[in-house]
This record gives C-alpha cells, structure tokens and sequence, in this order.
C-alpha cells in the first residue's frame, strides 16, 4: 500500500511526471539530442513510439500469462481482473504506439497510412484485442467464471497476433541511415523506456482497481434482483 500522504496527492504527482516526462521529451528532441547523435526529423519519433510499442507488447504479455494462469492453475477472480486491465491498457498504449507511427510514416514516406505491412499488421494486432474487450463486454453468461474461462481462451489466442508483428514490424522497419545511436541518444531512449513502462503498470494497476469496484458492484446489483 501507498502511504498515506502519497494517495492523498497522488494525481498531482503523476501530473508532475507526465509533464516533467514531456518536457524533458521536448528538450532532447528538439534542443539536446542533435549534439548526442545525427538525427533527423524523421527519426525523432523512434524515442516515443518504441517504448510505447513494447509497453504495448508487455501489456498483452501479462494478459496471456494471466489467462494461462486462470486456466490451468487457479480460477481466481483476481487473474481475471489483471487479464481484462492489462487487456485495456494494452488497446490504450496500441493506440498511441499506432498514433506515432502514422506520425513517422507521414514524414519519412509521405503519407499517414498506405496499408504496408508494418502499419497493417500492428493494426490488426490493436483489433484483435479491442475485439477481445468488446467480445468479453457482449458475452450474456450466467456466471462470471464462464465470462472469464472465455476471456482467458480469447486472451491465448489473440496473442499469436503479437510476435507476429514483432517479427514482420522488426524484418522489415524503416532503418535510415542517417539514425544513429550515440550514447546520449541511447541513454534517452532508455530513460523513455522506463518511465513509460512504469506509467504503463501504474496504469494497469488503476485499471483493476476499477474494475475491481465495477465487479464487486456488479454482484451486489445481482443479490439485490435475486432478492426482489
């Protein structure tokens, strides 16, 4: 648990970061990072949009272990609420990560999409989880494990979709050859990495607990109609 006057002020320690986060982004970008490395317009977004694909990957991981868990070791409501949050923030983080690379492909090729298969595949990676909170939200089941065996079942599958775009997205990602990574720019980039791998878990830890209190909500809403 957080201490005490640390829940008190949290929101305004996550917006100091966030905005500390992207300043400090702003700085290096467009000040500091032409005397670490020769790098172009084109390559800037490379230091939001592969952290921000990782997370994204990292999210979706903890959504197949999860399922896997819930499966074959312990149908624990817990797991299934881990599974549906990292599932969302994932779709979140997907967004963003999709966002910034229609960003790059605008500059580096002159338009935002063109269906290659780099953006296509990422794309369908981001849809077959939306249609995994979309599925799991049309479900009409008696219990919540049914909901929940079949989430996890959604959740396995739907992560053959992710080393396959990070095996397409990796054999054949634009590589110019003006982008190299000096030891300042690659100091930055793991700066990115950390902060926004540990924004993502802060995120999916807000996220259960939301839906922790949406679930609990749920059954006290269902007592009550049984008892009416």
């Amino acid at each position: 648990m957080l201490p005490e006057n640390v829940r008190n002020n949290e929101k305004w320690i996550i917006f100091t970061l966030l905005t500390g986060f992207l300043i400090f982004n702003f700085y290096m970008v467009f000040i500091s990072i032409k005397s670490f490395a020769g790098f172009t317009v084109s390559g800037h977004p490379v230091f939001l949009m592969v952290p921000f694909a990782f997370a994204t990957y990292v999210c979706f991981g903890l959504t197949l272990f999860s399922g896997i868990l819930y499966l074959v070791w312990r149908r624990d409501q817990k797991l299934d609420l881990i599974l549906l949050s990292s599932a969302q923030v994932g779709v979140v983080l997907g967004a963003i990560t999709i966002i910034i690379g229609m960003i790059w492909a605008k500059v580096e090729w002159g338009a935002f999409w063109d269906w290659n298969p780099r953006e296509t595949i990422t794309l369908v990676m981001w849809l077959v989880y939306v249609g995994l909170l979309i599925f799991r939200d049309m479900l009409e089941v008696d219990s919540h494990e049914r909901r929940a065996t079949i989430s996890a079942i959604f959740g396995i599958l739907a992560f053959v979709s992710v080393p396959l775009s990070y095996v397409i997205v990796g054999i054949i990602h634009p590589n110019p050859p003006e982008m190299s990574y000096s030891t300042g720019a690659g100091m930055f980039l793991m700066i990115n990495f950390v902060f926004i791998g540990g924004f993502a878990l802060y995120l999916i830890f807000q996220a259960y607990r939301l839906n922790k209190i949406d679930f609990e909500l749920q059954k006290i809403r269902k007592v009550r109609m049984e008892e009416a």
